[in-house]
């Protein structure tokens, strides 16, 4: 599925996310004091905490919606995608559920991708999420790989970065809705369904292609990106 941007859309999301976060921003601060105030009993404290986790959650929307529109600006270096990888493992563990397990492999001497290492970071934590995502109810493995290819003729290289979760899988007839903005399988309640959206625009600016195979009991999430 190839995203279109029109900047009409772009500026709509950037003025929505710029409003939302002021308005967040107000929330937060308030539900600080609040939080602060002893004299308030513990039904009360806990109803508070409650709507700052829906706060944050609705921040984290926001985030990840403007993280949609294109960027005014892209900073482009080289990336040591494995190294990135290996940084990331540690937030990870944020995503899994309490009966899932992450496994990363990572080939030794990988070439490295020309890109905005901001945006190709999140492209990899939005295809770990939501693999994560699709195992959190029942547990299971997520499987993290990344590996470098040659084009076909040889005369070029890139970077395969796989996730493969043990999950339900993915009817046939919804793997394309699954890039569609909102779109989600899952029942895990904060599933925000944009994750899957979020890579693919990100993968699109790089150049590189996104694809989603699943089977009943699996799926497999293969970004590839140009290499230097």
């Amino acid at each position: 599925m190839q995203i279109v941007h029109t900047e009409f859309q772009d500026q709509l999301v950037r003025g929505l996310a710029h409003r939302m976060n002021n308005i967040l921003t107000l929330f937060h601060g308030y539900l600080g004091l609040l939080l602060d105030n002893q004299k308030l009993d513990q039904p009360t404290l806990a109803g508070l905490a409650k709507i700052k986790q829906a706060a944050t959650q609705a921040s984290e929307l926001m985030d990840r919606t403007h993280a949609l529109v294109r960027p005014s600006t892209t900073v482009m270096r080289s990336i040591d995608v494995g190294e990135y990888l290996r940084m990331l493992r540690v937030g990870f563990e944020s995503f899994r559920g309490p009966r899932t397990e992450i496994e990363l492999s990572i080939e030794d001497d990988l070439p490295h991708v020309q890109g905005d290492a901001a945006r190709v970071k999140t492209a990899m934590v939005e295809l770990v999420r939501n693999a994560c995502e699709a195992t959190f109810a029942g547990g299971g493995r997520v499987l993290i790989e990344v590996r470098g290819e040659k084009t076909k003729g040889g005369r070029g290289k890139i970077v395969v970065f796989t996730v493969t979760d043990n999950g339900p899988g993915i009817p046939e007839e919804l793997l394309e809705k699954v890039f569609i903005p909102f779109f989600t399988t899952k029942k895990k309640l904060n599933a925000a369904g944009l994750g899957l959206t979020v890579a693919q625009s990100f993968v699109q600016q790089h150049n590189g292609t996104l694809r989603l195979t699943s089977s009943d009991g699996s799926t497999v999430a293969e970004m590839r990106l140009p290499a230097e």
